[in-house]
């Protein structure tokens, strides 16, 4: 994995574009609380990584953050503005199967820099085990042209908060320029034993040089 963190605001997608992708479902019942203090610890974690959120989603989320409305219309706003700039969503249901789909945020990568992307968790199941991440490029998962893990902060337990709802950041490298794709696969922890536990999703990425 490449030690330079790349500076990068996560975008949403490009207008009109033929590969954007449809709107991701708000959750309705998500704890705004509980949101809150995912969102702050997100903020923290995207500036620590020198990966921004741009100024103007930055601030609407802060003002979302100061409460000041209902909480329940508070929370489903921070979906909306979050959730465009997602790559994916990952669905966990009470049964603790996984499902993975494509997000609208843009599949934009630099070469050789570690890149930073969002990932929204719908979690049914309450599930705390940690989030896993593998991918398969060019040859077998982690041994082809992208890297992929999960991002987990000094303050994190290792694991997922349980929560209905939950944004992690996703830390991807590439080692290739030009359209690649790449299959992400996420699981909870149970991913060797049970294919119901794991899921993958198929991303088109746009990979600059350096």
């Amino acid at each position: 994995m490449a030690s330079v963190l790349l500076c990068l605001t996560i975008a949403g997608p490009l207008a009109g574009s033929a590969e954007e992708q449809a709107a991701l479902p708000v959750v309705a019942d998500v704890d705004f609380q509980d949101l809150g203090r995912q969102c702050r610890r997100l903020l923290d974690d995207m500036d620590a990584l020198k990966a921004p959120l741009a100024a103007d989603k930055a601030r609407a989320l802060q003002a979302l953050l100061k409460g000041g409305r209902d909480p329940e219309t508070a929370a489903r706003e921070i979906q909306k503005l979050l959730d465009p700039l997602c790559l994916v969503a990952v669905s966990i249901n009470p049964e603790s199967r996984v499902k993975a789909a494509r997000g609208p945020g843009r599949a934009e990568l630099v070469c050789n820099q570690e890149n930073v992307v969002l990932v929204k968790i719908h979690n049914e199941a309450g599930v705390t085990h940690a989030l896993k991440v593998g991918s398969s490029g060019a040859g077998s998962p982690d041994e082809g042209w992208l890297k992929a893990r999960v991002h987990a902060g000094p303050r994190d337990a290792g694991g997922l908060s349980g929560q209905k709802v939950e944004y992690v950041l996703l830390r991807l490298s590439a080692r290739e320029a030009g359209k690649r794709e790449a299959t992400l696969k996420f699981d909870v922890g149970q991913g060797t034993q049970d294919l119901g536990f794991r899921a993958e999703v198929p991303i088109l990425f746009r990979v600059r040089p350096r």
